[in-house]
């Protein structure tokens, strides 16, 4: 991977950092599944609703947002820092941990991915240079 590789950002701290930070969101976002599918039954119709974790970790609540809103509305919910996950008429409890476990187990993998081509990498560099 060199300087001008436009994929180098991928495998950097701040990706795996960002794997990181996923996992946390779907631990946070799991434990609310209840409150979170509690609010589900209560969506006007062509809406979703949006769960939303702070960027201090701390759950700030769903909220229900149109569907032709929803790119604008998630970018707003989730500023500054903040994550935010989709959930459409129909999720229940199981389904919020079950999306919340796939995204932690994809962020794990992408983590694991990232930390073993870094690994890698380096003792490929290290056996260059020696």
């Amino acid at each position: 991977m060199t300087e001008d590789d436009p994929h180098r950002h991928r495998l950097s701290p701040a990706a795996a950092e960002r794997g990181r930070r996923a996992i946390a969101v779907s631990q946070i976002i799991a434990a609310h599944a209840d409150e979170i599918a509690e609010a589900v039954p209560h969506l006007p119709a062509k809406h979703v609703l949006v769960a939303v974790v702070a960027g201090d970790d701390s759950f700030s609540g769903t909220h229900q947002v149109p569907e032709a809103d929803l790119i604008e509305r998630v970018k707003e919910l989730e500023a500054p820092d903040g994550s935010a996950m989709v959930f459409s008429p129909g999720a229940d409890a199981d389904h919020v941990r079950s999306r919340a476990a796939e995204m932690a187990s994809l962020a794990r993998q992408r983590i694991e991915t990232i930390e073993r081509i870094n690994s890698r990498k380096a003792s490929g560099d290290a056996g260059r240079s020696g």
